[in-house]
């Protein structure tokens, strides 16, 4: 016997939700994402940790971004400053989740801070960067 045109209807839409369900997780639950760490230094001297008593001149946040392509930068970690730190700090250290996109990407990190005027200013995404593979699943730590 012949399946019904209603049966074959129902089977195939469940087919189709059963496939955004998984394309879904995988884009929005990480279910595929590498665990990265990143590490880095920052010199604090220039311009110090904003605070309650100083919210101008002064170092904000740091930002992770994927700077593969320079028109679409995408900010994948917002990363608080350490506490208590003047002068030069050697591993400051986040970890997170990322991808998809998977294969070969530019990942930097920058400092997020406010001039003299409270306007945001930030360091240069290029120079500190490092170019590795994203792989679904991957354990990965970067250094800059």
């Amino acid at each position: 016997m012949k399946p019904s045109r209603g049966s074959r209807l129902k089977t195939s839409l469940l087919g189709v939700a059963v496939v955004a369900l998984i394309s879904w997780s995988t884009l929005y639950l990480g279910v595929l994402s590498a665990n990265v760490t990143a590490t880095w230094s920052y010199d604090f001297g220039p311009m110090p940790v904003c605070s309650s008593s100083l919210s101008t001149g002064c170092i904000d946040h740091f930002e992770v971004e994927d700077i593969t392509n320079q028109r679409q930068i995408k900010k994948i970690y917002s990363a608080e400053n350490p506490k208590q730190v003047a002068g030069k700090v050697d591993s400051i250290s986040v970890s997170f989740k990322y991808g998809p996109p998977f294969g070969q990407r530019t990942i930097g990190v920058i400092a997020v801070g406010r001039d003299l005027k409270g306007n945001r200013i930030t360091s240069n995404p290029y120079a500190a960067r490092a170019v590795v593979t994203i792989r679904p699943g991957a354990r990965m730590a970067l250094s800059f």
